[in-house]
């Protein structure tokens, strides 16, 4: 046993070494490139509002197996319906599968053994092959190195799982988006998936949507499009022809956020990351068309001159409504155009509940996790932060039909503020020139003695219908005096 310079054993010292020389080994080389797209969620981020990154009904990726003890119920009937959607797909032959788990250490003889039989098999593409565990399996493996590289934090521990998880989960997403595909748009499909338990429940529906839009949940979408196409070629579809997986995708998670013609606003030419990258990119066409024509993205610098603050929304609603500025819904455009101009505030309406606020949550913390050149749903979180301090400001955007909540505007009002507690960036990004213009109005607002006066009196003499009519009938009754004073003076200097 080697000794160290005190002639004492170093077994403790190279124990407690070879864990740290397993993550080395595993983890990437120094000099490869790591996308880093998917994320734990940082603990600050759970602190403010946890449900929305837990998952409620499924577990996908590697993450899901750090907690695998502590399964609920719901997780594993759903760990049960990804290997029957896996059953299904392979036409019921899964003895391999259960027999010999751990493929990832196929031998190189084996791959050539698969070759082979995939040569031998060859038809000229006039038959539909049968889709074979081992045609899925080798695809992961062959991914592997760069499925590993979009994980930001995995533990060494579950690398034997890895490609088993990449298998079951990506054929368990790609099937689903697939089935409701067709059933929505009453493709011919066997008469088992119209029956599917799944597929015909909208609240397991809606879950689903939820649950496969966290950040934690996601699986790089080069693996899903591996899947896709190896899918599409046991059906005998032409995979260049097939409906692209993104509109497969968009389809499915509409519902959760209902946009018009959400697939339209797809960039086919960007590359995507994940399903929570491509639903977040529906949103921005809008948003990127204007910064474009701006010229920039980012405001250059956070400070002015006199090293105050810039791009910060410095009054609430209620102070913005105190100070003239008007609301208005603004119907048929995307949920992050926001427009000001003429003393108002035009919004597009959001409704919030657990689902709305896991996904925009979700959103920023894939904006903030990695170095995100469009950090345009953290610009509209802080816009959000900025125009609400208390309940009184949410019932103001609700009473216009700007915010549609479903809980307590005490609750939205206190989620929303929590937020702040995690977003340092100051810079409101494609939202500069529009809060500029609202601080600029209020500034004008306030510096000005006879506009604080005059709103002060419209505050305090017409805030509800009694008080206008209060006044009304006393200024009715102080001009009948007048006139009445004025005729008897009038007779009394001017007898006939």
């Amino acid at each position: 046993m080697p000794l160290d310079d005190d002639h004492n054993p170093l077994r403790p010292v190279i124990e407690s070494v070879l864990p740290v020389k397993d993550r080395l080994a595993w983890a990437l080389p120094c000099n490869a490139k790591s996308s880093g797209a998917i994320h734990v969620v940082p603990s600050n981020w759970r602190d403010v509002h946890n449900n929305a990154f837990l998952p409620e009904m499924i577990r996908i990726g590697p993450f899901r197996r750090q907690d695998q003890d502590g399964l609920n119920l719901r997780l594993r009937v759903m760990e049960e319906h990804k290997v029957r959607f896996l059953n299904r797909l392979l036409g019921g032959e899964l003895e391999r599968w259960r027999s010999d788990r751990d493929r990832s250490r196929t031998t190189e003889g084996e791959r050539v053994s698969v070759e082979r039989e995939r040569e031998g098999d060859d038809d000229g593409g006039r038959v539909a092959k049968a889709l074979r565990l081992d045609d899925l399996w080798e695809a992961m493996l062959i991914l592997k190195p760069e499925m590993e590289a979009c994980y930001a934090k995995t533990n060494p521990f579950y690398r034997g799982l890895f490609v088993e998880t990449m298998v079951v989960d990506g054929c368990f997403v790609v099937e689903l988006l697939r089935f409701y595909y067709d059933l929505l748009h009453k493709k011919s499909t066997v008469e088992a998936i119209q029956d599917d338990p799944i597929l015909t429940n909208p609240k397991i529906l809606t879950s689903l949507r939820r649950d496969l839009l966290l950040l934690e949940n996601q699986l790089p979408f080069f693996v899903l499009e591996k899947l896709y196409e190896l899918i599409n070629e046991k059906n005998n579809i032409d995979h260049l022809q097939a409906v692209p997986l993104e509109e497969l995708a968009v389809t499915f998670f509409d519902p959760l956020l209902p946009q018009q013609n959400a697939a339209s606003n797809l960039d086919a030419q960007k590359p995507k990351a994940h399903l929570l990258d491509i639903f977040r990119s529906t949103f921005l066409k809008s948003v990127n068309e204007k910064v474009h024509e701006k010229g920039k993205n980012r405001v250059e610098s956070r400070l002015n001159p006199n090293g105050s603050s810039r791009g910060i929304v410095l009054h609430f609603a209620s102070e913005l409504q105190e100070a003239g500025v008007q609301f208005k819904k603004r119907k048929d455009h995307d949920l992050l155009d926001v427009e000001f101009g003429h003393r108002t505030l035009r919004v597009p309406p959001l409704s919030l509940n657990d689902y709305t606020i896991s996904l925009l949550l979700n959103f920023v913390g894939y904006e903030l996790s990695v170095n995100h050149p469009e950090p345009f749903f953290t610009n509209y979180l802080m816009f959000w932060n900025s125009l609400v301090n208390s309940p009184r400001d949410i019932q103001i955007l609700r009473k216009h039909r700007i915010i549609n909540n479903m809980g307590s505007e005490k609750e939205v009002a206190e989620l929303l503020m929590r937020c702040r507690e995690v977003i340092y960036d100051l810079d409101l990004g494609y939202l500069y020139d529009e809060i500029k213009e609202v601080n600029d109005y209020c500034e004008w607002y306030y510096d000005s003695k006879y506009h604080v006066w005059w709103r002060s009196l419209i505050r305090a003499r017409f805030s509800s219908p009694w008080t206008c009519l209060s006044l009304s009938a006393a200024i009715i009754l102080l001009l009948l005096t007048l006139i009445q004073t004025f005729y008897t003076m009038y007779a009394y200097h001017q007898p006939h």
